[in-house]
């Protein structure tokens, strides 16, 4: 498999890598173990597990499945990940406020939901955010995120951090949601 004609393109968002410092994974190192899952155009940005590729596969189900397999057998650990076709996390990510991300004053992050948990399925589980606090917009498998720096340890998003609900999801900032669309466009 090599070139982009007649595939499909991809993001695999993994989930508590190179994070507080476990599983620490380099990115050329995640790299090559997509390129051996039989991926192609294997691209990654940053530390933190983001890898855009190319396949002829389809199935998202099938994907995860097959990374979180490979990942685990590579690397030895719970591998797990939100995989988004191309379209679909550019309509995620226009589902986003307009000003989402565009005060320096407050924390703006994306939480992406894995497997059956969608994102109002986790808000339901969750106390209601506080106006006051924080606002907090759920789109097609993300919840858009912003809360004042000065009041975030009182948020109900970040009590999530501390409840089993957080291993269904990735967190990534605003600055790498918007980098990661800008890498599927090729920029």
């Amino acid at each position: 498999m090599s070139g982009k004609q007649n595939k499909n393109q991809f993001l695999a968002l993994l989930r508590g890598i190179n994070v507080g410092g476990n599983n620490i994974i380099a990115k050329d190192d995640l790299r090559r173990c997509f390129e051996q899952l039989g991926f192609d155009n294997v691209r990654t940005y940053i530390q933190s597990g983001n890898i855009l590729f190319f396949t002829e596969e389809t199935r998202v189900k099938e994907l995860t499945e097959s990374i979180e397999a490979g990942l685990a057998e590579r690397f030895d650990y719970d591998a797990k990940a939100v995989v988004i076709p191309q379209r679909k996390y550019a309509s995620a990510v226009r589902s986003a406020p307009d000003d989402w991300g565009a005060d320096d004053d407050r924390k703006h992050n994306a939480i992406f939901t894995m497997g059956d948990i969608t994102p109002k399925k986790l808000m339901a589980q969750l106390d209601a955010p506080d106006p006051q606090l924080e606002t907090v917009t759920i789109g097609p498998g993300v919840i858009f995120w912003s809360a004042s720096k000065e009041q975030i340890v009182k948020t109900t998003i970040m009590k999530l951090g501390k409840s089993r609900l957080y291993r269904d999801v990735t967190v990534r900032n605003h600055n790498t949601v918007f980098k990661l669309l800008e890498l599927f466009r090729g920029k």
